[in-house]
């Protein structure tokens, strides 16, 4: 499905520029957030697309303002992870059908946000984790369109300090989105159709990242992490129905 002129992408550009600012806010949720609003607008291997456009691009600007505190060792250690898993999951991604793919990430999402509300684990992290968390997150990242699930529950979970933790998190989604992209070119899809669409989208992300920026250090976190969950266990569940 896609969409014709400014007005009938209003709705597309709202739910960008929700998870925009959540991101910027928190250092991660883009993708998880605008992927399953954005799959009532569009065909879910479509969104897949859009958001590593997106995601880059967003990325890319929150980097410039976070570079100081990334943790450059652990990035090393996550794109070798990833080498490994974005070719596996480009296998997936040609593979599922668009409601296949509509179900795994509306799984994906609700196995993270369940972990991560009841599994308080805190993990070690050595090279030998870091890596294999890498390699899931590029096979998440190549299927789904989000890397993040595991990166957030490794990180979020471990002894990184939280503002380290944002920004390696923003650092390692850039680096790999523009893989995620690079690789899908190479092996022959077409990415006009959504560069088209992220376009028209743009303003929505720039205007959420800029926004959640400004309003950082006042946000009340927990009650923005609460409205995130209520609102991503109902449209997943959502997706999921509409699915099957």
């Amino acid at each position: 499905m896609y969409l014709s002129g400014l007005p009938a992408h209003a709705g597309p550009m709202a739910c960008v520029f929700l998870a925009a600012f959540l991101q910027s806010i928190t250092g991660f949720g883009l993708v998880m957030v605008a992927a399953p609003l954005l799959m009532f607008f569009y065909e879910p291997k479509l969104t897949i697309v859009i958001m590593f456009f997106l995601a880059a691009c967003g990325n890319s600007t929150q980097l410039l303002l976070v570079w100081k505190q990334v943790h450059w060792q652990r990035i090393a250690e996550l794109g070798c992870g990833a080498l490994v898993g974005i070719p596996l999951g480009l296998v997936v991604f040609r593979q599922l059908p668009g409601d296949g793919l509509k179900i795994v990430v509306s799984v994906v999402i609700l196995f993270t946000l369940t972990v991560m509300e009841w599994k308080r684990k805190r993990f070690e992290e050595t090279r030998r984790n870091t890596v294999l968390t890498g390699v899931l997150a590029g096979i998440m990242a190549m299927t789904t369109g989000m890397a993040g699930p595991p990166l957030v529950l490794y990180f979020a979970y471990s002894s990184m300090p939280q503002p380290v933790f944002r920004a390696t998190c923003i650092s390692y989604f850039f680096f790999s989105n523009l893989c995620s992209l690079a690789a899908l070119w190479m092996t022959g899809v077409y990415l006009g159709d959504a560069a088209g669409e992220f376009v028209y989208l743009l303003p929505g992300l720039a205007c959420g990242i800029a926004l959640g920026h400004k309003v950082y250090p006042f946000m009340p976190q927990l009650l923005i992490r609460n409205v995130i969950i209520i609102l991503l266990y109902a449209v997943c569940f959502y997706n999921i129905w509409k699915a099957v």
